[in-house]
């Protein structure tokens, strides 16, 4: 009990030491350094005093997502100057700038909406995800970024690189849609709800379970590690709507038991087949696994991570098979291996990007 108080207090969201929107804001950036039984334990406790507390949370969630959408904005580029340098004449550490910054966006980025707005322009896309972001159901991630969200229900999302998700909660139905790129979804129990994910032009329909969703131009892949879901095409919205698909869209492409894939490739037939779990989510902890991968197959997995980008000059070094373990975002890394192992060459472009190509002879 000694050490689960003291969590508390560390964390900063001691009842009645400041506002609740205060607290809320410290408990959005406490659970993202520390996410444990205990931590969600004492975080459960604070959020079950009121439903005001509850409230508070979800507008302080919202806001960090668009302080994160809105963060190469010059007003919010001043906010979080103005914050840092603050906190740092105040002698505070590293963890508590960042602490004090994500409060301050959090409890100031509602009202920049409106002063962002006026100076916006024809940016209506951008203004667009960013009442969508207040409203608090819409969720994404920049290149080379990974995130976690709790949802109202206690189900998590924990989205993978470049990628976006949209949830639509009503009576009888959880409905999200994955617009791009990877997500992991952790699914709270719910027999009355069931959590439908809709992504490429099918839907992956659970009531407590884990699986990841990969959507890309060339594939649509679902892999299952706990549970049991099942793989439909897509339904029309007034079928979502009223939770009432019909028996053509509802008929079940396939039905995966853990340690399953589901997968779609442009212009084949979807298959089922055994997947390697590991390698399939090796994201989650900021690697990318390969197995005898043809290196264009590789190349284009790497590139999701990072803005710099690689380019094979020759087609025939795309067949080349590849194997190994590679941080995401670590592009050198990753081009080093293959001119140790392979005759490859590099080049840097001006903008940074990589072209390798195959390495000339030696001239006799």
């Amino acid at each position: 009990m000694k050490c689960k108080i003291a969590l508390v207090r560390d964390g900063s969201a001691e009842p009645g030491s400041r506002s609740i929107d205060e607290d809320a804001a410290r408990w959005s950036e406490i659970l993202r350094e520390r996410d444990d039984a205990t931590m969600r334990e004492a975080f459960q406790a604070w959020q079950a005093q009121s439903p005001g507390h509850a409230e508070a949370y979800a507008r302080a969630e919202a806001a960090r997502r668009l302080a994160n959408l809105l963060a190469d904005e010059p007003e919010m580029q001043s906010l979080r100057s103005e914050t840092l340098g603050r906190v740092a004449r105040q002698g505070q550490a590293r963890r508590a700038s960042r602490r004090n910054w994500a409060m301050a966006a959090s409890l100031t980025v509602a009202g920049l909406l409106g002063a962002l707005g006026l100076n916006l322009g024809d940016s209506w896309r951008m203004v667009g995800d960013a009442r969508d972001a207040l409203a608090g159901n819409v969720y994404r991630t920049g290149v080379g970024q990974r995130e976690r969200f709790t949802l109202a229900d206690g189900s998590v999302i924990t989205l993978n690189t470049d990628s976006r998700v949209s949830t639509h909660y009503r009576d009888g139905l959880r409905a999200v849609t994955l617009e791009r790129g990877q997500a992991l979804f952790k699914v709270a129990k719910d027999r009355s709800r069931p959590f439908v994910v809709s992504a490429g032009g099918r839907q992956v329909t659970a009531l407590g379970t884990e699986f990841d969703v990969y959507l890309s131009p060339r594939a649509f892949e679902v892999t299952l590690l706990e549970g049991r879901v099942t793989v439909t095409r897509a339904v029309k919205p007034a079928a979502v709507a009223s939770a009432r698909p019909t028996a053509a869209a509802a008929a079940p492409l396939a039905e995966l038991r853990p340690g399953e894939q589901f997968v779609a490739l442009a212009k084949a037939a979807p298959q089922v087949r055994a997947a390697d779990v590991r390698r399939v989510v090796s994201w989650r902890n900021g690697q990318i696994v390969f197995e005898n991968e043809r290196l264009g197959d590789a190349v284009a997995e790497i590139n999701r991570y990072s803005q710099r980008k690689i380019v094979l000059a020759d087609a025939t070094l795309a067949s080349l098979k590849i194997s190994g373990a590679f941080n995401t975002g670590d592009t050198g890394t990753f081009v080093e291996a293959l001119t140790d192992y392979f005759p490859i060459e590099r080049d840097t472009l001006d903008n940074d990007d990589i072209v390798l190509k195959p390495r000339a002879p030696l001239r006799g």
